[in-house]
């Protein structure tokens, strides 16, 4: 055999398992790689694992966001951030105006984590906005350190069973928003839950704790129905503008302030 071509035929096999090496190992690393999500979207999303929100993120009417059970979202703050064509917030936001579902469970929670550094705020994001949005759910979420940490505009999604910590504001409903707000905690906070602009939510068995604001306010043209919710340690409990609400069986108590009605809207008059 002429030696030549046998070490031809080596080398070109040697090359040829090298390559094949390269192409499996760069499958592995891509394979590892985290996602990273910012800008307008109109198709159909799914997140699971982990994936970084390195912007702010829009899913435009007729998409949707799907976040299963499990996920870790990394959040990368920043000021100035911009979504095209129209944004809420100068801060890293999630805004929602086709359908958003957090399919988080209570054994394996969605979970929106800061990167930090070292300069970093304690209200470091703007959180999750849904703006006229299709029927969306949020469940077993776990959000901190948001601006709001869920805001509904002209929307009504479920709302259940999530952890809100360390946010400026918890939950903020505007604009006829009528969503079911069931079994969150919200705590260390300014403010829990407001209800502006004729929003009738059903709130039941949320823990609203140990915030500097109110833990819930409501303006004289929204109507919620509270049942069973547990309200201490804040400045005050309700802050409340209607004289007719129904409180079934809230339980509010231990709070600087339990329970204040307030004047005509905007004129500032406590009574």
């Amino acid at each position: 055999m002429d030696m030549t071509l046998s070490i031809y035929k080596i080398n070109r096999t040697v090359v040829s398992l090298c390559l094949i090496g390269f192409v499996l190992t760069s499958m592995v690393q891509a394979d590892n790689l985290v996602p990273e999500y910012s800008g307008a979207y109109a198709q159909d999303l799914v997140w699971e694992s982990t994936v970084t929100m390195s912007g702010d993120v829009l899913i435009l009417k007729g998409g949707s966001l799907t976040i299963r059970p499990g996920t870790q979202v990394n959040v990368l703050p920043a000021e100035g951030t911009k979504i095209d064509p129209e944004y809420l917030s100068s801060q890293t936001e999630l805004l929602v105006r086709g359908k958003l579902e957090i399919l988080g469970t209570e054994d394996a929670p969605v979970r929106f984590v800061l990167i930090e550094r070292n300069d970093l705020e304690e209200i470091a994001w703007s959180g999750i906005t849904l703006d006229n949005a299709a029927q969306s759910r949020i469940q077993y979420t776990e959000l901190e350190r948001a601006d709001i940490a869920i805001r509904v505009v002209d929307s009504s999604p479920e709302i259940k069973a999530n952890k809100i910590t360390r946010c400026r504001y918890g939950i903020v409903m505007q604009q006829q928003s009528h969503p079911k707000i069931l079994d969150n905690l919200l705590s260390d906070g300014e403010g829990g839950i407001f209800c502006w602009k004729g929003s009738n939510p059903f709130l039941s068995g949320n823990t609203i704790q140990d915030h500097d604001e109110e833990a819930i306010f409501v303006d004289i043209d929204s109507r919620p129905r509270l049942d069973r919710n547990f309200v201490s340690g804040n400045a005050i409990g309700l802050a409340l503008y209607p004289r007719d609400l129904s409180l079934d069986a809230v339980s509010v108590t231990d709070n600087i302030e339990n329970i204040r009605f307030l004047g005509r809207q905007g004129e500032g008059v406590v009574e």
